[in-house]
């Protein structure tokens, strides 16, 4: 009786909070995880971290990679599907627990990527962890824990999910949140701490499947320092347009947040839509959203469920419809020089037809297929708000909006002898007139 009060009072206890301090919980780790490259049989992960300890931030990002590979899935390991399908916890809480470092037997390298920083309390850091995959998916399989949702396929499982090889053409990217009618890129992104992660949670998404991408905090930045965009709301519809067809991106995708909380926990839905950026035709259309409610609130988390089924569908989507090898869409701009009196309409040339008709016939005879929309002619300015340019120039090699510039300059001094000069940003092509 004296034992069994001892055990009551002392093992007990003590029993239970090895057991609490032992179970890994989904809110410990923030789960935004992805495959950058495998390599062999070594697989290598982009984990971020969290704790209130900076130097425990690193191995919260490293047990928060097993967590997400067993109980959430990674897309590119295993079908994106979880491993664990036979839960024995007393195997999977080694890799998972604060006080279990069994997971660094499956670790070969971690570096640092961003330095942790206290926000809320608690220091979140950025690290790429490298692991052994093709022995964990041995040892969880020997343990009767995992089974491959490849059928049949045990040497395909850690083989990427990207299906953007080389039978598929794939663009150049720019993410950017959805905005009304006034708002600006610059003030969302200073202002809006959900479309901002939403934002940077679809960039990372596309990133993870080799899609070139143009980072819009960046873009936003070096057109400042070029006092190309200003702050005024007035302007911000136009300053962005601008920053669009200057971003050398082929596409850009607006993404749009909403963040539902309930009695049975929290979920966020993404509504993408992907342009054309020459043209602005929607090439690719998805709401995603998912199906269950998760036990967290943090948005990067919440985002990251809401895209990991809907990301590749989107993504094939864009394939599907953006396609260079029928040309790709420039904009093609005209200004007169404020030092000269001349105008669109004047004649030029070798044989005086007014500059526009010189223009016009030119992008006629070598726009692809002729398919080009001249939206406009005024004293000052002309515009073609899309010249669908050849993918191959006669030489055929790739031709690029820069290209076609060359050619077009070349044609007005050396034929007709009209001074100008052109400069290229991203696909919008601007000629000035002296």
């Amino acid at each position: 009786m004296r034992l069994l009060n001892f055990m009551q009072r002392c093992l007990l206890p003590a029993m239970l909070s090895f057991f609490l301090l032992g179970t890994a919980k989904a809110e410990n780790y923030l789960q935004i995880v992805t495959l950058k490259n495998t390599q062999g049989a070594a697989a290598t992960f982009e984990s971020k971290g969290i704790h209130s300890e900076k130097k425990q931030v690193i191995g919260n990002a490293t047990r928060s990679v097993f967590y997400t590979l067993f109980y959430v899935g990674v897309e590119g390991v295993n079908n994106g599907q979880p491993l664990v399908v036979n839960e024995k916890k007393a195997y999977t809480d080694q890799f998972i627990s604060d006080n279990g470092d069994y997971c660094m037997y499956y670790v070969v390298d971690r570096v640092e990527l961003s330095a942790p920083k206290k926000e809320g309390g608690k220091y979140r850091g950025n690290y790429a962890i490298q692991i052994n995959l093709k022995k964990l998916l041995s040892d969880l399989e020997k343990n009767g824990i995992f089974q491959s949702s490849n059928a049949g396929s045990k040497d395909n499982v850690a083989a990427e999910d990207v299906r953007s090889a080389d039978n598929l053409i794939t663009p150049t990217v720019i993410v950017v949140p959805y905005k009304k009618e006034g708002e600006s890129y610059s003030a969302i992104l200073q202002s809006d701490a959900d479309r901002r992660i939403a934002v940077a949670r679809v960039q990372d998404g596309f990133e993870s499947r080799n899609i070139t991408t143009v980072d819009l905090e960046a873009k936003i930045s070096a057109v400042q320092r070029r006092n190309a965009y200003e702050k005024n709301s007035g302007a911000a519809d136009s300053n962005d347009k601008q920053l669009l067809l200057t971003s050398g991106a082929d596409v850009y995708v607006t993404v749009d947040i909403n963040k539902e909380t309930t009695a049975a926990g929290s979920r966020v839905s993404l509504s993408m839509k992907a342009y054309e950026t020459a043209s602005g035709s929607v090439l690719a259309s998805k709401v995603a959203t998912p199906v269950r409610y998760y036990q967290t609130t943090a948005t990067d988390a919440l985002c990251n469920y809401a895209i990991s089924d809907a990301l590749q569908p989107f993504l094939d989507d864009i394939c599907k419809n953006f396609r260079p090898a029928s040309g790709t869409k420039v904009v093609l701009q005209f200004a007169i020089d404020s030092s000269s009196s001349a105008t669109m309409n004047d004649p030029m040339g070798k044989n005086n037809y007014s500059f526009s008709n010189i223009v016009r016939q030119w992008v006629r005879k070598n726009s692809y297929q002729g398919k080009y929309h001249l939206q406009g002619v005024m004293d000052e300015s002309m515009i073609f708000d899309y010249v669908t340019i050849p993918p191959k120039d006669e030489d055929g090699l790739r031709m690029d909006a820069a290209q076609f510039a060359f050619l077009l300059e070349q044609y007005l001094k050396e034929t007709e002898g009209i001074s100008c000069s052109s400069r290229v940003d991203g696909n919008n092509i601007l000629f000035t007139i002296f």
